[in-house]
């Protein structure tokens, strides 16, 4: 995959001598699943190795069961927002808007829609992509945080409640 996404860095696309070789967001975008995916499985494995799940000393409760619904609520939001990121660093679209909340004064910028078809303008479209990565990582630090206060209130183990302390700190220094 590695390879796949720097070939198409590669390809006889350049006009003029100011052109700089860009892979292709797509295959970026694929090259970071992939590695997350990877990353995530060999985790998962080494952990049921070194720290085996603990058992709990009585049924499941509900709460314990709606608090795993949203722990991978947030792992699917926080994965698509990683993604979305790659698709802002393949087209460069962090250099569009440099103002943060809003987008040169305006909460949803004009140009968000240039593209037609307009499902184009979600991978394609600098403007759109990084709104959509704006929007997706206040997602994730909402949900998370969402997640921790849960974990303060609801029956866990001691390794669930660090687990959900160590995350949101890591998407809050994000």
């Amino acid at each position: 995959m590695g390879w796949y996404m720097v070939k198409s860095g590669l390809e006889d696309r350049f006009h003029g001598e100011s052109d700089v070789p860009r892979v292709s967001q797509y295959r970026l975008a694929s090259h970071l699943s992939l590695a997350f995916i990877l990353y995530t499985l060999f985790l998962w494995s080494a952990l049921d190795h070194l720290l085996p799940a603990q058992k709990l000393a009585g049924a499941i409760t509900t709460g314990a069961r709606r608090f795993r619904i949203l722990a991978h609520s947030c792992k699917g939001v926080v994965f698509m927002t990683a993604v979305s990121g790659a698709f802002v660093a393949g087209l460069d679209a962090g250099l569009v808007y440099n103002s943060f909340p809003k987008m040169a004064d305006k909460w949803v910028p004009d140009d968000i829609l240039a593209l037609s078809p307009p499902v184009r303008n979600i991978t394609e479209n600098p403007t759109t992509v990084q709104f959509d990565h704006r929007i997706l990582g206040t997602t994730s630090l909402v949900l998370v945080t969402s997640l921790w206060l849960w974990s303060r209130r609801v029956k866990l183990p001691p390794r669930a409640h660090t687990a959900a302390t160590v995350v949101t700190a890591m998407v809050w220094l994000q």
